[in-house]
């Protein structure tokens, strides 16, 4: 495989990954930490939430090919999976359990910290070469919480192996992302006004030496305020500035999809609280920009445009809650540098008599990408240097608990991105085929899980 269509895998890569939980492979019970916990075992101050998942899948498009692809192109795979997650959630002890007993503390102690480590074995029928394990790893310590001044450093380790692009090759799918950060908030009593301040570190990695041209670094400083006016209601804003560097290895070519240093900027300001004790609300507005490194001396990726963000909450009792909304945002990209999103989506969680869990989640995105060319700022990659997409996600989340530790569990997932867009990929002899980034994606998983 040359580096041509390396570059297309990115560029799919851009989207699917981007759009991706940071958790063992999305499972729904990870997704939810109130999901995966069940009772915990007590160690003094300290609980454990050790568990176990089993689970037969089908991929109807393991690979992400399009519905009709070219002749000479990679047709489209589907494979049953076995896939296998242990994992142990930690965590000082929460609230409720702080307070059983007589003596019970009234304020949370000096250190918090909650965690978890989960890894994920997946064997793909179709293709033992896929044959490979995700882990993912976190941890968030607090420090003087609700106190005037108050710190929180937190570090999320992932290493996703699921492919996201044609299968042309061996080439690995892993690729590792590595976020650590530290807060500082500053409080008034009462914590009517709470002003922060912090900074992320974020890596974003590729192991195979093919696809090392995606590698960056991310560096991010925030700054929030919130201002409670009313019992459950407060004015809040954020703003952040994020710097991306790409360390690309020698020799990475021009024959790519051009992906150039940048600062980004981030400002929203708005409202955060509840209309009665059911229904509860958010909205924001603001301003985003971006400037990118110049190549060339026609090509301006530069961008400033309108942030949003809408929800509306309700939760009429404990075991039910339904939650939609709206989202402007804009987000990095390997392919166009960057792209706008317009999101809105849907999702409602519910329990039926303590032991039968649904949840449903939809969303309905337009995106919109920076210009599309190779690293000389020129020459197209694709059937244009332009491109949008309308993509559909819907999922469907259900679990029978037999007792408060075992439950079996399905989940239906369903992926559709549609673009006119199409890639070069050359099929040899000096000819080039068109390779259309749309296509359809299917997933449907039953399991068995245990978890204490």
């Amino acid at each position: 495989m040359n580096l041509r269509q390396i570059g297309f895998a990115l560029a799919i890569a851009a989207l699917v990954i981007a759009s991706t939980a940071r958790t063992a492979a999305a499972q729904g019970w990870l997704e939810d930490r109130d999901r995966a916990e069940g009772p915990g075992i007590r160690l003094g101050d300290f609980e454990l939430h050790p568990g176990i998942g089993l689970e037969v899948g089908w991929d109807s498009n393991v690979y992400y090919t399009s519905d009709d692809p070219a002749p000479g192109l990679p047709q489209r795979v589907d494979s049953a999976i076995l896939r296998v997650t242990p994992h142990l959630l930690f965590s000082t002890l929460g609230a409720e359990r702080r307070a059983e007993g007589e003596g019970a503390p009234s304020e949370p102690p000096v250190i918090q910290f909650r965690g978890g480590l989960s890894a994920s074995y997946y064997e793909f029928f179709a293709d033992e070469r896929r044959r490979n394990v995700a882990i993912d790893i976190g941890l968030n310590l607090s420090i003087l919480q609700g106190r005037p001044v108050s710190f929180t450093i937190y570090n999320q380790f992932g290493r996703s192996i699921r492919p996201f692009t044609e299968n042309t090759s061996n080439v690995s799918y892993a690729r590792i992302r590595e976020d650590a950060g530290l807060q500082v908030m500053f409080s008034t009593p009462g914590q009517i006004l709470q002003v922060g301040v912090g900074y992320d570190f974020g890596l974003d990695f590729f192991e195979d030496d093919q696809l090392q041209y995606g590698n960056s670094f991310n560096h991010a400083i925030t700054l929030s305020e919130s201002f409670r006016f009313l019992p459950q209601t407060a004015l809040v804003h954020t703003t952040s500035v994020i710097i991306r560097d790409y360390y690309q290895p020698p020799g990475a070519g021009s024959d790519r999809p051009a992906q150039l240093d940048s600062v980004r900027l981030s400002s929203m300001l708005g409202v955060n609280g509840a209309i009665t004790n059911e229904i509860s609300f958010m909205v924001q507005g603001g301003y985003g920009a971006g400037f990118f490194e110049s190549i060339g001396t026609t090509y301006d990726q530069d961008y400033d445009t309108f942030l949003a963000r809408a929800e509306l909450r309700w939760r009429p009792m404990e075991a039910f809650r339904l939650s939609f909304g709206y989202d402007r945002s804009v987000h990095p990209s390997f392919v166009g540098n960057y792209y706008s999103q317009d999101r809105g989506y849907i999702n409602t969680q519910m329990m039926f008599g303590g032991a039968f869990l649904l949840g449903a989640d939809l969303s309905l995105a337009y995106y919109d990408f920076g210009q599309i060319v190779a690293p000389d700022g020129v020459t197209p990659i694709g059937n244009s240097t332009e491109r949008s997409d309308v993509r559909f996600i819907g999922s469907i989340f259900a679990e029978y608990r037999f007792t408060e530790w075992l439950g079996v569990n399905g989940t239906f997932r369903y992926t559709g991105s549609f673009t006119d867009f199409a890639y070069d990929v050359p099929v040899g002899g000096g000819a080039v085929a068109l390779d259309p980034a749309q296509y359809n994606k299917i997933e449907l998983w039953l399991g068995v899980r245990v978890f204490y």
